[in-house]
């Protein structure tokens, strides 16, 4: 269990926070930003599958085998240019789940793994870890392209106009004309990629309070984020947006902190 979850833990880092947005558009495109990827899920996955041959728990040929097999799938399907055909979100979900089956499979046919009948503080952590990152990280990715069809855009413009105005004084007749700038506004759903964090921070304070039984206190994350966005809300468009991509957040991040319960 324990190899399985740190190599998990080590897919997810490179494929996320050590992922920029400028590597994952390239990288199937130009094959020196492919390489720095794979050299980084390298670098991880040697380190682990090193550190458990040190400790005798894997011999040096599965080492190899398990580490060539995650890194070598890997590129291929980073590399491929199949991905380019289908739907973001589409290419997206299939790549992750590829990913992930492949390392959990290779993992299982090499060594024992046994659901334990309790958890190990290293275990623990690198369970809360997995699961934490799934929350924030691959959702809330997963999510942004799946919406971004519906995502309304921000325009704003300003135009001026005139209007006049008749006025009557002591019998006489006038007519006054006011230069007015006005402006109309479509809001976006965020600003400087604000947004993205919002939603990060939201799933991750969700599944903490889901993990410690206090879920309570979600109604008022809910709310906070809905009151940043109130004057938005008067835009049709933006508000259904909002509520089904806060629901499939929300979703996301339940679902992770039940998993994580199962650990403590």
């Amino acid at each position: 269990m324990t190899l399985l979850l740190s190599l998990l833990l080590i897919h997810l880092l490179a494929d996320f926070p050590f992922q920029s947005q400028r590597m994952a558009k390239l990288k199937q495109r130009t094959f020196r930003v492919l390489l720095e990827h794979i050299t980084i899920h390298s670098i991880g996955t040697a380190a682990v599958l090193g550190l458990f041959y040190q400790m005798n728990d894997v011999t040096g040929q599965t080492a190899w085998i398990i580490g060539g097999v995650i890194i070598g799938t890997h590129a291929l399907l980073d590399g491929s240019p199949f991905k380019r055909l289908l739907h973001p979100a589409l290419a997206f979900w299939i790549d992750q789940l590829i990913h992930i089956g492949i390392l959990t499979g290779i993992v299982l046919f090499f060594t024992p793994v046994a659901w334990p009948a309790s958890f190990t503080l290293p275990d623990q952590i690198l369970w809360i870890s997995v699961w934490g990152l799934i929350a924030t990280e691959l959702i809330g990715r997963g999510i942004a392209p799946l919406l971004a069809p519906f995502a309304p855009r921000l325009i704003e413009s300003h135009f001026e106009r005139k209007v006049t105005r008749k006025e009557q004084l002591d019998g006489l007749k006038r007519s006054v004309t006011h230069e007015v700038e006005d402006s109309a506004r479509s809001y976006t759903t965020e600003i400087n990629g604000v947004g993205r964090y919002i939603g990060l921070v939201e799933r991750a304070i969700i599944v903490s309070l889901v993990a410690v039984n206090a879920t309570g206190a979600i109604g008022f994350i809910i709310a906070l984020k809905a009151l940043a966005r109130f004057k938005q809300f008067d835009d049709r468009r933006f508000a259904e947006y909002y509520i089904i991509g806060s629901l499939l957040s929300i979703l996301g991040a339940l679902l992770c902190g039940m998993a994580i319960r199962l650990a403590l």
